[in-house]
């Protein structure tokens, strides 16, 4: 029998952390072990439980996402972390990967979405909604255009 990935879920909207564990409670792969509804409340609840899975809103009171991100990675740096958002921006996908995240899935995603990123996550891939990923991509592709390789004598000293 496969051991159960241990889940935390850490979102200031109660209806939704409840939805989430309704429909993760349907999952024979995870175990909804914790809940947090601020920053604060789930570094310390993650700290203290190390799931394998944070679901984490990047919107919080106490502490945003990205701050929880950092100190989680400093701590419980096998913990993969899934950010679960609204945010649709170029510049808060690139910043919870830059801070450590594993994952970033939108909220409009469905149960099979969610579950995909999930799986994926846990996997030790990373993620990011179909929804944004070609945004992604090309933000990448375009920034790679505007960095100029030099060449070996441009990097001679006088």
């Amino acid at each position: 029998m496969l051991k159960k990935k241990r889940v935390v879920i850490a979102e200031d909207h109660k209806i939704l952390r409840q939805g989430l564990r309704s429909l993760l409670s349907t999952s024979n792969e995870l175990d909804v072990v914790g809940e947090a509804g601020d920053g604060m409340s789930a570094i310390r609840i993650i700290k203290e439980l190390e799931p394998d899975l944070v679901l984490l809103d990047l919107n919080m009171p106490r502490m945003n996402g990205i701050a929880v991100i950092k100190e989680i990675k400093q701590t419980c740096p096998e913990t993969r972390i899934l950010a679960l958002t609204m945010y649709r921006k170029e510049e808060y996908i690139l910043e919870v990967f830059k801070s450590g995240g594993d994952g970033y899935c939108l909220k409009s995603a469905g149960h099979e979405d969610l579950m995909a990123a999930i799986r994926a996550v846990l996997d030790g891939k990373q993620y990011v909604s179909p929804e944004i990923s070609d945004m992604v991509l090309e933000g990448y592709l375009e920034s790679r255009k505007t960095v100029k390789e030099r060449t070996s004598f441009e990097l001679l000293t006088q």
